[in-house]
């Protein structure tokens, strides 16, 4: 075999799709939903790679997973340790070979279809998601409506669906994403803050969709949910501009310790008010204080960050362009 037949024999070998499902509980159905979408990748004119990552510690999970195993293009994971859906799918990102890559959950959530759908509205965009036309029981419908207006105040994009784990993109582009270590939810806010392209594009669910454990009310996960986006606000806002964000709480704080003192000087030169046993002189000094403390912690942290702007790059390039100008 000569040096292009070989090389061109790996090209063939290397798949051009990574779909990748993150399944956990106790696998009841996953073997006739993995079928579903494999005789929709087998009629795609692409090679392609099934990437199953499954919780292990499960006995009838352990049982499924026996019978994936003999299907052709299944490559089935137990990740170690297992931590939950998000750090699973992180690490099936990492593990994929496939230009592109489909993200799927592990139940029924759109019309096996759909997969193909995806992938082709990639031709203009670097992460396409699913938008689905949700009839929402009225338990439901407040959550995801605050949701997304969290997501339109706070990051300032006309997303109609973040919920929805059903996406296609570049492989580049979501091993990068991950790198931040965020719920899935908000994979394409973290792809757009990087300066990709992202689209919504309306899919067909399933005949029966799944509502998982995971989606039904649970007020502890609402507000874990709450902290995960704030934090997540915080880090792509202020992450290289942090004296923006601790001057916004430290400037405030010393004109208000600042002026209370000054009221308490006043007071005691003037009116000749005794300074001892004041509580508001304490209160007034301490503000001015932790104020300048928070700006000062703000001016460390933006010279940490200049010193390292040489090794940061603010921007991605997408492709290098060679030859000679036209005369």
């Amino acid at each position: 075999m000569s040096f292009d037949d070989n090389i061109e024999a790996q090209e063939t070998a290397s798949p051009v799709v990574s779909v990748i499902m993150v399944a956990d509980g106790n696998g009841a159905g996953l073997v006739e939903l993995v079928e579903s979408y494999l005789s929709v990748l087998n009629k795609y004119k692409r090679s392609y790679e099934f990437v199953l990552l499954y919780d292990s510690a499960d006995p009838d999970m352990r049982l499924t997973i026996e019978q994936l195993n003999n299907m052709t293009n299944v490559l089935v994971i137990a990740p170690r340790p297992w931590g939950n859906l998000d750090e699973a799918l992180a690490d099936g990102i990492r593990r994929a070979k496939g230009d592109a890559i489909v993200t799927l959950p592990g139940w029924a959530e759109l019309d096996p279809s759909q997969i193909v759908l995806l992938l082709e509205a990639l031709d203009d965009a670097d992460m396409v998601t699913g938008q689905r036309s949700q009839k929402l029981p009225a338990t439901q419908r407040p959550r995801v409506a605050m949701a997304h207006g969290l997501v339109r105040m706070l990051f300032g994009q006309q997303l109609s669906d973040i919920f929805c784990r059903t996406r296609s993109g570049s492989r580049k582009m979501f091993q990068q994403v991950i790198d931040i270590g965020v719920r899935q939810h908000f994979l394409s806010l973290v792809a757009i803050s990087e300066g990709y392209r992202v689209r919504e594009i309306p899919v067909k669910e399933a005949e029966k969709p799944v509502t998982p454990a995971l989606h039904k009310l649970n007020p502890w996960s609402h507000v874990t949910a709450l902290v995960d986006m704030l934090s997540l606000y915080i880090v792509l806002k202020f992450l290289k501009r942090p004296l923006r964000f601790f001057g916004a709480i430290g400037v405030p704080m010393i004109f208000v310790g600042a002026l209370l003192t000054f009221w308490v000087v006043i007071d005691r030169l003037v009116l000749g008010t005794p300074l001892a046993d004041r509580h508001a002189l304490d209160f007034s000094v301490m503000t001015l204080v932790l104020g300048i403390q928070i700006v000062a912690l703000g001016l460390v942290s933006e010279i940490i960050i200049f010193a390292s702007s040489r090794r940061m790059r603010g921007y991605e390039i997408e492709k290098i362009l060679r030859g000679r100008p036209s005369e």
